[in-house]
């Protein structure tokens, strides 16, 4: 099922060439996390409890939410992405959980669930890369019951979040110079910022009550080799890798590698990171 969609289909089709990558990759660490969101309020759900997942990726949270609803013998979970590959990873990875839990293609800035009454709505690093973050925002509350519970993820900035850090000194290092001037920063990386971070979410939609936890984790990736890729892939660092030349490019990607190899101690070690993240927490007024 498909629902109704604002954003540009070459969005879409970024994240579905991405999605095994992610899944093999990244979705490990941010599988942790999504856990340890829905950990944050389980204790605030009701017995019988109906979440809304938002950005769902390859279904971590999901299926997270899918067993506390079967554990509890009722409820059940809607996941929703804007990309059809992240919704069949998750689709496949619900099929043991079919009778409490459900994926479909939504657009996350126009999900079409406004008073459907969800009990909690969860998005883990989902809404902070719409280019309309604050239309995201209400529409996730607008899906929500009134007291029901919002929760996002947000990675803290470089000083705290080593695997930040070192993705983006080593991609600003290995970016043409013509890239770099000025030096690219995002609008949502002032994100990082908790007081930020609970600023615009805050002021986009009715909350109160918003509170914020520090999760962290560690991730390692295989190979040096395997962290270039999954950068080249991901649709925000691809888009800046996507700018440079050919000859630009082999350049970049061989810089890229070689940065990871000697911080694994070799090409064939994994590389050992360690990353952190704010999770707000928020109910519907």
């Amino acid at each position: 099922m498909s629902g109704p969609s604002r954003l540009d289909p070459d969005t879409a089709a970024q994240w579905d060439g991405h999605a095994k990558t992610y899944a093999q990759l990244f979705a490990p660490l941010t599988g942790h996390i999504a856990r340890s969101m829905l950990g944050l309020i389980e204790a605030r759900l009701p017995p019988a409890p109906r979440i809304l997942d938002i950005a769902c990726g390859p279904g971590d949270l999901a299926v997270a939410a899918a067993r506390l609803c079967a554990d509890r013998r009722g409820g059940g979970v809607l996941a929703t992405d804007l990309s059809p590959e992240m919704v069949a990873l998750t689709q496949r990875a619900l099929e043991p959980l079919s009778a409490y839990a459900r994926a479909e293609v939504r657009d996350g800035e126009a999900l079409g669930l406004s008073g459907a009454g969800f009990d909690a709505a969860l998005s883990c690093f989902g809404i902070f890369l719409f280019p309309d973050r604050r239309a995201g925002w209400r529409a996730a509350v607008e899906a929500l019951k009134p007291e029901g519970i919002f929760a996002t993820s947000m990675w803290r900035g470089p000083g705290e979040n080593e695997l930040g850090r070192v993705q983006a000194e080593a991609l600003f290092a290995a970016l043409p110079g013509r890239l770099m001037d000025p030096p690219p920063r995002p609008d949502w990386a002032r994100l990082m910022a908790a007081e930020e971070l609970v600023g615009e979410v805050t002021s986009a939609a009715p909350l109160a009550d918003a509170e914020i936890h520090i999760v962290e984790a560690t991730i390692a990736v295989p190979t040096p080799a395997a962290m270039t890729l999954g950068m080249i892939g991901n649709p925000v660092t691809g888009a800046l890798i996507a700018e440079c030349a050919p000859d630009e490019r082999l350049s970049l990607e061989a810089a890229l590698t070689a940065t990871f190899e000697r911080r694994a101690g070799g090409p064939d070690r994994p590389l050992v990171l360690n990353a952190s993240c704010n999770v707000l927490v928020a109910r519907r007024m």
